[in-house]
């Protein structure tokens, strides 16, 4: 045997016995969850991967998409079920820095609970989903049983069920002065006036909470604040900022985002 097919035959034993051992019953992830393809695979081939073998042609490596399940596939990068036969496994878990993936020069580099992830997921089948945005909302969704004694409502069972898997315990609840102050900021980004306040100390009814919430929701200053974040990412200016720093008539865009 020549030492090109030694040096092969090693590698692929390598592979063999690593991906029997990597991902061997890691069926879920970090959390205890099932593997899904949105929340647990998407992400790390979007962060690793699909600057090179993605969607955009012009940078495209190689000709290799892993956005695309049939692409991934017909290239033999994945071959469903068959983690060790699956030339994505292969480089993720090579030791070459001439067949890794990412390559050393990306200065990326996949964590071994990452490298599970995929392993199982192919093992799994390798089932892809369509982006979120393009899923159906379901209809119903389970209520997880969890905070018996402390959940007000189905909300609140979701925040304990995730209290549960984490190891953690529901603070003390808030008194009425601290809550408003907390609501008003999350809400709007502003404390709560005194008039506001005396008007919620002095209103003991059910509904109280209820009314302070859709009252902040309907103010300009929720919307004011939840359009600052998508003004951020458009990086909204009232001026130029150089160029002798003049004014832009952008304004109507702010009112029009701040009031939708």
């Amino acid at each position: 045997m020549s030492d090109v097919s030694k040096a092969a035959w090693a590698r692929a034993s390598a592979l063999a016995v690593t991906v029997a051992v990597v991902g061997f019953g890691f069926e879920r992830n970090a959390h205890g969850q099932d593997l899904e393809f949105n929340r647990d695979i998407r992400p790390v081939l979007s962060e690793y991967c699909f600057a090179c073998h993605g969607p955009d042609a012009n940078h495209r490596e190689a000709d290799l998409r892993l956005d695309d399940r049939e692409a991934a596939i017909d290239f033999g990068a994945i071959v469903p079920g068959e983690p060790g036969a699956s030339l994505l496994v292969e480089r993720i878990l090579s030791d070459d820095p001439d067949s890794i993936m990412p390559p050393p020069h990306t200065s990326k580099s996949l964590s071994v609970e990452q490298r599970e992830l995929l392993v199982e997921w192919i093992r799994g089948g390798a089932e892809y989903q369509r982006h979120w945005s393009f899923e159906p909302v379901p209809e119903t969704v389970d209520i997880p049983a969890a905070g018996e004694g402390w959940a007000r409502n189905p909300i609140d069972r979701f925040v304990a069920a995730t209290h549960e898997r984490r190891g953690m315990r529901p603070a003390e609840e808030a008194d009425r002065a601290t809550w408003l102050r907390r609501v008003t900021f999350d809400l709007t980004g502003l404390p709560p006036t005194l008039d506001e306040l005396d008007a919620f100390l002095a209103d003991d009814s059910s509904e109280a909470y209820e009314r302070v919430v859709d009252r902040l929701l309907s103010s300009p200053a929720y919307g004011e604040r939840m359009a600052n974040m998508w003004l951020d990412v458009a990086r909204y200016a009232d001026t130029y900022g150089y160029q002798s720093d003049v004014p832009m008539e952008v304004w109507p865009w702010r009112d029009w985002v701040i009031q939708a």
